[in-house]
């Protein structure tokens, strides 16, 4: 895993810090790094450096489906992955 910025700030109290010590009034923007299935599916459509045995399917989870029938769920889950 990535280590995130939310992970290295570390809260102190604001009596240990000097007096005219001046607060940040807006959050640093973290940039967005690129997942790893998108980068393999960026890979995947230049066709550079792909491996040809490598399959990327989605990531489906329980709340995508909580609202199709229960006896339709499998056929859903088996059409979703690749073959």
């Amino acid at each position: 895993m990535r280590s995130s910025l939310v992970r290295s700030i570390q809260i102190i109290s604001r009596s240990a810090l000097p007096p005219k010590t001046q607060f940040l009034a807006k959050a640093i923007a973290e940039k967005a790094q690129p997942t790893v299935i998108d980068i393999l599916t960026s890979k995947k459509a230049t066709s550079e450096g792909f491996p040809a045995n490598l399959r990327i399917e989605p990531v489906v989870k329980k709340e995508d489906l909580k609202n199709v029938n229960a006896s339709i769920r499998p056929r859903l889950k088996k059409l979703l992955k690749e073959a």
